[in-house]
């Protein structure tokens, strides 16, 4: 894309330059011509005025008393009435050019100048608008590369984020580019992530849930089946087709709890979250910004997790989200590492929660504000089910914290 918008610039500028470059070169090399017979004739001019004064007094026509009005590199040729021939200047050879000038006296001047002194300047003319031309052209390019870094930087940032939606990673964000057209295709998508994440979310939710709420009935389902085939003296081959329809149920169960449990936003993995967090602040810093605010991250050294880096960047999404939302002043992301587990918090200067909130604001529709009650049900679950635990380690100001364990 780039290259093609940086040629095609370049074609636009080099065509424009074409158009208005050889009109005006054949327009200069004409003036330059002009320019050069026009001299000649004042040359002449000046001599048969002076050769007029002289033949009026009866005095010779002398070459040395009319060098001054002859340039250096010209000539002069004078041919009276009386048969005289004088010539002045300079001996000439190859192509040359001449402009013929008449006396009161009936003389004949004639001046002469070498064809290349013309052919120079027409080719100095030449040469300045080549130069022009290629200043126009390189500056065209450079601007083109200005502007195509500027339009392709966000396009390549929505197509690295649709590939990220396309892995399973809901939680990245397209961010904001300052250009009207590409914003609001980035929201479109950032509103899309967040509706698949919450979509993908309640069905695990709810295969979870279907799974354990199935699991108890069924096992005690196996046990009366085997406690009546356990009294039977005789092998009932009812009671044997039904345990083995109760061992396909809860194979069914298990496979919809495993998936429940590891089918999550994306793989796991060990990576740094330090990583992570200072990417995911960079983009929210842009929404910070614009609300007058600030977001800054307190990291100190390297804090390795393993867990999926899709779940972990939407529970900090969440919380950035709440934050921006809800909170108010400066907001903070602090990571630590004790060696056991990781921490992640996220607080703000706000006037936080009131006393009697606690862990029911991570519960589905709870929420203190305008807010739906999701987001931070939704970064519940998914702290969950990487193994870590989501908490409000504070209320006023509001400090959210989630801990990892240190998983091999």
């Amino acid at each position: 894309m780039r290259r093609r918008l940086v040629t095609s610039t370049a074609a636009i500028a080099l065509a424009s330059v074409l158009v208005l470059g050889i009109p005006l070169g054949l327009v200069e090399a004409a003036r330059v011509r002009s320019d050069a017979e026009s001299r000649l004739e004042r040359e002449a001019d000046a001599v048969a005025s002076a050769i007029d004064d002289r033949l009026e007094a009866g005095q010779p026509v002398q070459a040395a008393s009319l060098r001054r009005f002859v340039r250096s590199g010209h000539r002069v040729v004078i041919s009276t009435r009386a048969g005289q021939h004088v010539s002045v200047g300079a001996s000439l050879r190859g192509e040359i050019t001449r402009v013929r000038s008449g006396s009161s006296q009936n003389a004949t001047v004639i001046a002469e100048a070498p064809e290349s002194e013309t052919t120079d300047r027409v080719d100095h003319a030449w040469l300045l608008i080549l130069a022009l031309a290629l200043g126009g052209v390189a500056s065209a390019v450079a601007l083109a590369l200005v502007q195509v870094r500027r339009l392709a930087r966000p396009l390549e940032a929505l197509a690295r984020t649709s590939s990220r939606l396309g892995e399973g990673d809901f939680s990245t964000r397209a961010g904001r580019f300052s250009i009207p057209e590409v914003d609001a295709l980035a929201q479109v998508l950032d509103l899309a992530a967040a509706r698949i994440a919450r979509l993908v979310a309640r069905e695990r939710e709810f295969s979870s849930n279907a799974s354990h709420q199935l699991r108890t009935p069924v096992t005690a389902l196996r046990l009366r089946l085997e406690e009546l085939a356990f009294r039977s003296s005789e092998g009932d081959p009812e009671i044997e087709a039904a345990l083995a329809e109760v061992d396909r149920l809860e194979t069914t169960i298990g496979g919809l709890l495993a998936y429940a449990r590891e089918a999550r936003t994306g793989e796991s993995k060990r990576f740094d979250l330090t990583d992570l967090a200072r990417r995911h602040a960079e983009t929210w810093g842009v929404l910070f910004r614009r609300a007058g605010r600030q977001l800054s991250l307190e990291a100190w050294g390297t804090v390795t997790v393993t867990a999926s880096p899709a779940a972990l960047g939407q529970v900090l999404d969440v919380l950035l989200d709440n934050a921006l939302k809800h909170g108010g002043g400066r907001t903070t992301v602090t990571l630590a590492d004790d060696g056991a587990r990781a921490r992640l918090s996220v607080s703000d200067s706000g006037p936080g929660l009131a006393p009697d909130v606690g862990d029911e604001i991570f519960e589905r529709g709870s929420s203190e504000g305008e807010g739906t009650g999701i987001g931070l049900h939704l970064a519940w679950v998914l702290a969950r089910s990487e193994g870590g635990h989501l908490a409000l380690a504070e209320k006023a100001p509001p400090r959210f914290e989630l801990t990892l364990p240190h998983r091999t």
